[in-house]
């Protein structure tokens, strides 16, 4: 499992609270100041081997790792060129 993606919901726009499937399970917290992770539950087993979504704790919908986590990169270049120009 990849520790440094930075997911985004495009539903929502959440970007804190997210459920991670892959080969194992796991709760993660985000950091939108950052871009980071500042929490991660410890790796359960997923008991469904084939599942590689990750699901948004605000509105409960699931998306593709992909998906959420382009959203991530493109939120995470945005606010690192904004916090730049702020300084």
């Amino acid at each position: 499992m990849l520790t440094s993606t930075f997911f985004v919901c495009p539903n929502c726009g959440n970007s804190k609270k997210f459920k991670v499937f892959t080969s194992s399970f796991q709760i993660i917290e985000q950091s939108q100041e950052t871009g980071m992770r500042i929490h991660e539950s410890s790796i359960l087993p997923n008991l469904r081997q084939t599942d590689n979504y990750i699901e948004c704790q605000l509105c409960s919908r699931r998306y593709e790792h992909d998906d959420a986590s382009v959203v991530g990169k493109k939120y995470v270049q945005v606010t690192k060129r904004f916090f730049g120009l702020q300084r």
